[in-house]
């Protein structure tokens, strides 16, 4: 079973007025009286704000994929595979209304999209049934 947690439009505007907001500010600071080498410290801080929304906008989005050999989370930015072997417990959380998986290393495991009446369903997709 497959389960995505997809972005609200709300935040898709707001992450693209933003976007457009700090290059459409770059571009006319650069195209006015600034030079690009003289404002080196301007221009970084541009490219790290612009690095920030891109990746807020990819980690608001994300899957998790459950069956009989394991999960396949996709947390909006790189996918990771679980073995189910690896896997001690799927429990509610309730501070993200969602999901999350206890793995035997002890880590947690966040399950985007995995919402927290759906718990049971994924327990039943990793047993296979």
């Amino acid at each position: 079973m497959t389960w995505t947690r997809h972005r609200p439009k709300a935040l898709s505007w707001a992450f693209l007025l933003a976007f457009v907001l700090v290059v459409g500010f770059t571009v006319s600071r650069y195209l006015g009286d600034v030079a690009i080498g003289e404002d080196v410290l301007g221009l970084t801080v541009r490219l790290a704000v612009l690095a920030l929304i891109v990746l807020a906008y990819l980690r608001t989005g994300g899957s998790t994929t459950a069956s009989r050999d394991g999960l396949v989370v996709h947390n909006g930015i790189r996918a990771t595979e679980v073995p189910a072997a690896l896997i001690k417990s799927v429990d509610e959380d309730p501070r993200r209304g969602g999901a999350t998986a206890m793995l035997t290393t002890g880590q947690g495991l966040e399950l985007p999209g995995v919402p927290r009446a759906d718990v049971r369903q994924v327990r039943r997709a990793l047993k296979g049934r």
